[in-house]
C-alpha cells in the first residue's frame, strides 16, 4: 500500500524517517490521500471505534483501508475485502482483547470495543452480499457457511473469465477432488499460469495433484509431481517413500523423474508451465 522523485541528498536521507513515522500507506508532504494517518485525519469515524494501541497494528490499518475503499464506491470487490480484513483483525482483537494491560486499564475496552465493532460490521456485510452472484462472495459464503445456494451461483461461473483467479480455481478444484480426479488435476495445473509473476505460488497445488494421481494409482504421476512439491519453499514433506516400492524404480529412473520433475518446476516458476 505505500508506494517523490529525488530532490536532492539531503531529501534522499529525510524521506525514509517521514515514512517510517506513518501508520501505512503515502502521505509525504500531503500527497497521497490514501494511507492510514490522513483517513483518519479525514474520516476519524473510520478509524475511532477500533483499538489505538499497538496491537494488531497490521490488520487495523488494512480494516481502515477496505472502509475507505467502501465508502468511496461500494463494489462487492470492496465488501469481500473488507470481510476477509474484519475477519483477520477480529482473529487478532479477540486474543488482545483477552490480554490485561499492567498499566492503562482503558486499552482493553477500547480493544473489546474494536472487536464488537468488527463483529457488528462483518454481519453487515454478510446480509448485504448473501445473494451476491460475486465469485468471491459466492465462494465466501459457501465455503464459511456451506450456503448451497451460493455454491450453486460460484459453479454456474465455471468456465467463465471470472474465475480466472488462483484461489476462485483453488475452491473449484476442492469442489471435483472427491468426484473427478482428472477433472481435478486439469483445473490446478491451469490455475498456476493464473498466478502473477512476483506471486508465491504455494506447495499445495502440487501437493493436491500428487493426491489426486495417488487417487488414480498413477504411481509414476505420483512420483513425479511429489518430487516437484518438493521443490517448493513450504512443501509439507510427507514422505512418499512408499511409491518407490510400487514402482520399483532404480536408481537411474529415480533420477530421470527428478531432474523432469525440477524441469517442470522452473516451468511452474516462471509461468512457462502448460499442460
Amino acid at each position: 500500500m505505500s508506494f517523490l522523485k529525488p530532490l536532492g541528498c539531503s531529501l534522499c536521507l529525510v524521506v525514509p524517517l517521514v515514512l517510517s513515522g506513518c501508520d501505512a500507506g503515502f502521505d509525504l508532504f500531503g500527497f497521497g490521500s490514501r494511507s492510514v494517518k490522513s483517513i483518519c485525519k479525514s474520516n476519524p469515524e473510520l478509524c475511532e471505534d477500533l483499538n489505538r494501541d499497538g496491537w494488531c497494528k497490521k490488520e487495523r490499518s488494512a480494516v481502515i483501508l477496505s472502509r475507505f475503499d467502501e465508502m468511496t464506491e461500494v463494489t462487492e470487490q470492496h465488501q469481500y475485502e473488507l470481510i476477509k480484513n474484519y475477519q483477520a483483525y477480529n482473529f487478532c482483537i479477540e486474543l488482545a482483547a483477552s490480554i490485561e494491560p499492567k498499566y492503562d486499564k482503558s486499552r482493553k475496552t477500547q480493544r473489546v470495543i474494536g472487536l464488537l465493532t468488527s463483529l457488528e460490521e462483518l454481519q453487515r456485510l454478510e446480509n448485504d452480499t448473501r445473494d451476491s452472484s460475486h465469485p468471491y462472495l459466492s465462494m465466501y459464503h459457501w465455503t464459511q457457511y456451506r450456503d448451497l445456494e451460493a455454491r450453486d451461483r460460484f459453479l454456474a461461473l465455471e468456465g467463465q473469465a471470472v474465475l480466472n483467479q488462483p484461489d476462485l480455481q483453488w475452491t473449484l478444484a476442492i469442489h471435483y477432488s472427491g468426484k473427478d480426479a482428472k477433472k481435478t488435476i486439469n483445473i490446478l495445473q491451469n490455475a498456476f499460469k493464473l498466478f502473477p509473476e512476483k506471486a508465491v505460488i504455494p506447495a499445495k497445488y502440487a501437493e493436491a495433484i500428487t493426491s489426486q494421481y495417488m487417487n488414480l494409482k498413477d504411481y509414476r504421476h505420483a512420483y513425479l509431481w511429489a518430487q516437484i512439491a518438493s521443490h517448493f519453499d513450504d512443501h509439507s514433506r510427507q514422505d512418499y517413500s512408499g511409491l518407490n516400492h510400487k514402482l520399483k524404480l532404480s536408481e537411474e529412473q529415480q533420477k530421470m523423474l527428478k531432474d523432469e520433475a525440477a524441469i517442470i518446476y522452473e516451468q511452474i516458476d516462471t509461468r512457462q508451465y502448460r499442460l
